[in-house]
C-alpha cells in the first residue's frame, strides 16, 4: 500500500474509531471514510483490531514527540518544566486524548495488548522522556534527584491528577488557558521546591 493511501486509511480509521469506539466501528465505515475498498484495507491490516492498534501507536507517537520537543528546547529548567506541564495538561484535556483513553480502557479487558500498547506508548513513554530530562538537569547541577523515574511520575501527577477524573467522567468538559497555566506554574513550583539543588549539596 502506498504511503499516501496508508495515510488515508489511518485518517479514516481514526475518525470512525473516535466516533464509534473499537467495538462499534465497522470495516465498511472505515473504508468509506478512507475512500478505499475493504480489500485494500485488509491487504495491509488483517483485522479491525490491528488497524486500531496502528491508530493508537501513531496517536501516542505524536503526543510523546510534541512533549519531547519541549524538553529539548534547552531553556531554563523552571521555564522548560512549566512549558512541559502546560502542554501535558492541554494534551490530556484534549478531546482526542480523552476519547482514545476511554476506548483503550474499555477494550483492555478483551484485548490486553491494546491496553499495554497505550500504556507503554503513551503514559509510560512520556514518563521515561521526562525522567531522562530530569537526569540531565541533575548532571548539570540544576537539580538534586535521587530517583528521576519516581520524580518524573511525581511531576506528572502534580500537573493533572486531581482534575483528570473530572474530565474523564464528563464533569468538566473544558479547561481555560488561565487555569492550565496556573496549574502548570503551581506544579513546577512545588516540584522545584523539593528538587532544586542547594549550595553545598551533592
Amino acid at each position: 500500500m502506498r504511503e499516501e493511501k496508508l495515510s488515508d486509511v489511518i485518517r479514516g480509521a481514526r475518525s470512525v474509531f473516535f466516533e464509534h469506539g473499537l467495538a462499534g466501528a465497522r470495516v465498511d465505515q472505515i473504508a468509506d471514510a478512507a475512500g478505499v475498498s475493504k480489500a485494500t484495507m485488509y491487504a495491509h491490516f488483517p483485522s479491525k483490531t490491528a488497524l486500531f492498534t496502528e491508530v493508537v501507536s501513531r496517536e501516542c507517537d505524536m503526543l510523546a514527540e510534541e512533549l519531547e520537543t519541549l524538553l529539548r528546547a534547552q531553556g531554563p529548567t523552571e521555564e522548560t518544566l512549566q512549558s512541559f506541564s502546560d502542554a501535558l495538561i492541554s494534551l490530556v484535556f484534549s478531546n482526542a486524548y480523552i476519547r482514545l483513553y476511554r476506548i483503550c480502557v474499555a477494550e483492555a479487558g478483551r484485548f490486553p495488548e491494546i491496553g499495554e500498547l497505550f500504556f507503554k506508548a503513551g503514559p509510560e513513554r512520556v514518563r521515561l522522556i521526562l525522567a531522562g530530562y530530569l537526569m540531565e538537569r541533575c548532571q548539570s547541577g540544576d537539580l538534586m534527584i535521587p530517583n528521576p523515574d519516581f520524580a518524573a511520575d511525581q511531576f506528572i501527577q502534580l500537573s493533572f491528577t486531581s482534575i483528570l477524573n473530572d474530565r474523564l467522567f464528563g464533569v468538566q468538559k473544558r479547561i481555560s488557558k488561565s487555569v492550565i497555566s496556573g496549574r502548570a506554574k503551581s506544579a513546577t513550583s512545588a516540584f522545584l521546591a523539593i528538587y532544586t539543588a542547594k549550595p553545598g549539596m551533592g
